[in-house]
Parts: C-alpha cells; sequence; structure tokens
C-alpha cells in the first residue's frame, strides 16, 4: 500500500469520526434540550389555563393615590396590556422584560395603555416603577390561576368583557418568544 493511499485512508477516517462525533449530543445536551422542552411545555399548559378567564372587577389606583379610585371594569374600557410581576420575581427577568417592552413601544412610560402591576412591590417604587405608576388593587390580585402558581413576569390583554384576551408568560431563556408576542400585540390592538 503507498503512502498517499494511506493518508487518505486515515483522512477518511478522522473526517467521519468529527461528523459522528458532532452529530451524538452529549448528556448534558440532552438534558438541557428535556428542560428547555418542559419548561416551553408548562409555560404553554400555564396560558391556555388563564385564556379567557375573567378578572376580579374591584377598585383600582395608580402609585400611591388611593383618593382617585376608579373601578377596574371602567379602567379597562379599552383593551390594556398589563405587564404583571411580583417581588418575587427576579430584577434582570423584569430588566430585559421591560427593555424588550421599550423596543416594542418606545412610548411605553407616557403610554397609559401598558400597564404594570405588582401585589407585593415595595410601596417605594409604586410612584415609579422603570418610568410607570403600579397599578394597585384593591384585592391585591386578578383571580388568576396564574397568580398563584407562577414567579415570572407575564403579559395580559384585558378589556371591558374583564376577560383575559391574551396571554404571554416570560421565559428566561426565550427572551427572543416575548419580543416576537409584543410585536404581535402591536400590530393586533391599539394601546393608547
Amino acid at each position: 500500500m503507498n503512502m498517499s493511499l494511506l493518508k487518505r485512508i486515515l483522512m477518511i477516517c478522522f473526517y467521519v469520526l468529527v461528523i459522528v462525533s458532532c452529530k451524538q449530543k452529549s448528556k448534558e445536551q440532552i438534558e438541557l434540550e428535556e428542560y428547555k422542552l418542559k419548561i416551553k411545555t408548562t409555560i404553554e399548559k400555564m396560558e391556555s389555563d388563564n385564556l379567557k378567564k375573567g378578572v376580579n372587577n374591584q377598585s383600582v389606583y395608580l402609585g400611591v393615590d388611593s383618593i382617585h379610585k376608579i373601578g377596574l371594569r371602567q379602567y379597562v374600557n379599552r383593551p390594556k396590556l398589563f405587564l404583571y410581576f411580583s417581588s418575587n420575581t427576579c430584577s434582570s427577568c423584569i430588566d430585559e422584560t421591560v427593555e424588550i417592552t421599550e423596543r416594542v413601544f418606545p412610548n411605553y412610560k407616557k403610554n397609559e395603555g401598558i400597564v404594570f402591576i405588582s401585589p407585593d412591590y415595595p410601596a417605594r417604587f409604586r410612584i415609579n416603577c422603570y418610568g410607570k405608576k403600579l397599578l394597585n388593587l384593591e384585592k391585591g390580585k386578578l383571580g388568576l390561576p396564574l397568580e398563584n402558581s407562577t414567579e415570572p413576569p407575564f403579559f395580559i390583554v384585558i378589556d371591558s368583557t374583564m376577560q383575559v384576551k391574551s396571554i404571554h408568560v416570560v421565559n428566561k431563556m426565550n427572551f427572543d418568544r416575548t419580543e416576537i408576542y409584543l410585536n404581535g400585540l402591536a400590530k393586533s390592538f391599539d394601546f393608547k
């Protein structure tokens, strides 16, 4: 066997090994993919379990101005986009979510159709939380199952029917999904 033929055979074997090793997934890669799928499935279930659910009509007010309370039904006389988060939500997740919101809705700070809710955020942030006054709920919660079982922030659209018309739970492993959701809403609803 001549040397050039032997070199070719060795090179072919080497390339085959490289290709095979690249195609095989490590145990960690498989576990990560399974974990991501589990999160995706859980989020989709949370969203479907809360879509079209009614929310509690209750008195609400912005910031600390409890003198000017109005009913939530009156407050949502036009569709509103609510970003809901709790004090248990990691701040970096809220930060990224707000940054995405600002990219899609550059005027979100002045836009009264985009509302932030946090039932337990510290009082010192109620007047200026990412540039907005927080909406305070008399009953502390909207009455959605999601409020009792999740820490990630979520978006909901509520209108005068007092039902959740659209919902999106933020997944910190897939912020692109949040941006796609908000861009879709920007085209579908007129939040003013």
